[in-house]
């Protein structure tokens, strides 16, 4: 568990990621879905976050089986970055399921960072990280409820 300015994040049960394979035999559809979203998560997650500062609380399922992109950050300093799978697993949940943090999408961002930091990433790494992801969706990410 970890507590910083005002959240207090803690994950029952660690993830399991692993890169999806390319394979002869996959369709084309396969091979297009693999190459989309390369990672693949073994081990149903629960994480919990609670929002000291607005007195609320999420909780995120990681499902296994959910299939997603990886860390997608600039200049090379994402992809392949083991330490970066289980926060960016967790980011492509928020932001496919908006509705898990109230289309909050600062606090998917600061989610993120804090996630990145309890894995390991250096803090400027993850300040830097987190600026990336924030700005991007800030730009694209379509935060607004429907």
């Amino acid at each position: 568990m970890t507590k910083e300015k005002n959240l207090e994040i803690s994950i029952d049960t660690y993830p399991i990621v692993l890169c999806r394979t390319i394979l002869p035999s996959d369709t084309k559809a396969e091979r297009k879905s693999k190459n989309k979203k390369q990672f693949i998560n073994l081990r149903t997650s629960l994480l919990t976050i609670k929002d000291t500062e607005k007195n609320r609380e999420f909780c995120i399922i990681a499902h296994k089986d959910y299939c997603f992109d990886g860390a997608t950050i600039p200049f090379g300093i994402g992809k392949g970055n083991m330490k970066l799978l289980m926060p960016a697993l967790f980011h492509d949940i928020m932001c496919d399921n908006k509705e898990t943090v109230d289309y909050d999408r600062q606090l998917s961002s600061l989610i993120f960072k804090h996630l990145l930091i309890m894995c390991g990433v250096p803090r400027i790494k993850a300040n830097f990280m987190y600026g990336c992801v924030d700005n991007y969706q800030k730009l694209f990410g379509k935060w607004r409820k429907k």
